[in-house]
């Protein structure tokens, strides 16, 4: 009997299907499909899908060749002939449809890299440019605190030079004398122009009237020109004193835009200046400062120690 099974089972593969031969040889030995499928180790519906010649069009053409051969294995039938008999059905494979699907997938898979790579090139340039943010903030303010700190030092440097030394304080107000002191100053000079005159008239020869009386002309017009280059200067020149009670950064010019001052002047400093009036002033810490004007003070409670004050003297 065993030896009739092929030649029956290749007649009758000339009009049957895969399906039905693997079906009839499972009937011959007497199994059931739950049989085969446990045997195989494949689903009960995928069994009776292949009995019955019913395959998925989505099924790879290599795995449905695969389930064939191993079933005809099972049941004893050549590989062959169940092959031959499913090339016959002319059925169209769907391996293009897996290597589309591959291609598909590759595709996306090269897609998904190349997103990746620009992702992480667009993150890489943004930690670039944030970085050289952060450099450039930090050069800038480092510029900006040594430029600071050298206005700084220069600033203590002219303090140091101009406010600590009496001379460099004093000298604007030594280029104008006191006007308390001119007015002796020219009557002693008129006096000892006139001792010097009445000397030279005793000691040398008698002279004609003519030339006393030039000579008392000359003294008189000298005396009088050195009074009016006193009442001038008096005129002109405006003095002004300040005393200090605390730390105060000031710039004081004349009418004719000369700087008589400008820097710092620390508690208990005393600052006298002359010059041409209009005074301008800019005060740093206006109420730490007493300003005395041509002997008047002037009141500085109007103007707010928190601000800088700017004034002119006198004031109108």
């Amino acid at each position: 009997m065993t030896t009739e099974q092929p030649h029956d089972i290749q007649d009758d593969s000339q009009a049957a299907g895969p399906g039905q031969l693997l079906r009839n040889a499972r009937e011959q030995l007497g199994w059931t499909r739950e049989q085969v499928a446990s045997r195989i180790h494949l689903r009960l519906t995928l069994i009776a899908a292949i009995e019955s010649d019913t395959y998925d069009k989505q099924t790879s053409h290599t795995f449905i060749r695969g389930y064939l051969r191993t079933y005809a294995k099972l049941v004893g039938i050549p590989d062959e002939t169940i092959l031959a008999a499913y090339d016959k059905l002319g059925l169209t494979p769907p391996d293009n449809i897996d290597m589309q699907s591959f291609s598909r997938r590759s595709r996306q898979q090269a897609n998904d890299s190349r997103l990746k790579v620009v992702t992480w090139l667009v993150i890489l340039v943004l930690i670039a440019l944030s970085v050289a943010w952060w450099w450039q903030s930090t050069a800038r303010r480092s510029a900006g605190d040594e430029a600071l700190a050298a206005t700084e030092m220069s600033s203590t440097t002219d303090m140091g030079v101009t406010g600590n030394m009496p001379g460099a304080t004093l000298a604007p107000a030594m280029e104008m004398a006191d006007p308390a002191v001119m007015p002796a100053v020219s009557d002693a000079a008129a006096t000892a122009v006139e001792q010097t005159v009445s000397s030279a008239a005793a000691t040398a020869s008698p002279a004609t009237p003519s030339s006393a009386a030039a000579t008392d002309v000359s003294v008189e017009v000298a005396t009088s020109a050195g009074e009016g280059e006193t009442a001038s200067d008096a005129a002109t020149a405006s003095q002004l004193k300040m005393n200090f009670t605390a730390d105060c950064w000031l710039d004081v010019k004349d009418a004719n835009g000369k700087t008589l001052f400008s820097g710092l002047k620390k508690a208990n400093d005393q600052l006298v200046l002359e010059g041409s009036e209009p005074l301008k002033l800019i005060i740093g810490a206006p109420m730490a400062v007493n300003i005395e004007y041509q002997g008047k003070s002037i009141d500085m409670s109007r103007y707010n120690n928190g601000r800088t004050a700017r004034l002119s003297l006198p004031q109108e």
